[in-house]
């Protein structure tokens, strides 16, 4: 569904400097170089072979846009001078939440896109009802419309929503 919405939005990705954080496979900074984006992809050392193994294959894709770094919400920083951060299901742990919310309050990207499964298990659940809860002391999220979707693409336990920062 999230991919199908970055190719539904091409031009709004085009040329645009994107950073994903927890970028786990790659594949959706993969499909964002594919519409012309520059893209780093982050995640923690021990997921980042597996990024650089699916960056290889479809680097036909992507040519060279694509930058691969370690970012620990914990100690990093996202980089200056970023049109998009996109959060794809990032939320499954309580301990990550404050980190995440800290460095998306810090960064200075024009946008922030975040992308999550509805959970109802788990501390997972928790975790995503905690940062949705807290994000807001710094942001509001705008839910991005159903119209957006194809039907065949749309799932109503998927939220993706631009967050806004708090005036």
């Amino acid at each position: 569904m999230t991919i199908h919405y970055f190719f539904k939005n091409a031009k709004q990705f085009e040329n645009k400097k994107v950073l994903e954080l927890g970028s786990g496979t790659g594949v959706c900074g993969i499909a964002l170089a594919s519409l012309g984006a520059e893209v780093i992809l982050t995640d923690l050392p021990e997921r980042i072979p597996l990024i650089e193994k699916n960056v290889k294959v479809n680097q036909k894709l992507t040519g060279d846009r694509i930058k691969i770094q370690v970012l620990d919400w914990t100690k990093d920083t996202i980089p200056e001078g970023l049109d998009i951060v996109v959060a794809v299901d990032c939320v499954y742990y309580n301990s990550t939440i404050d980190p995440l919310i800290q460095l998306l309050n810090n960064s200075n990207a024009k946008e922030i896109l975040v992308v999550s499964e509805v959970r109802d298990i788990g501390e997972a659940s928790i975790a995503q009802k905690s940062f949705y809860e807290k994000v807001k002391r710094f942001f509001q999220l705008d839910a991005i419309s159903q119209e957006e979707f194809d039907p065949d693409y749309f799932a109503d336990d998927i939220i993706i929503g631009k967050l806004i920062r708090n005036v």
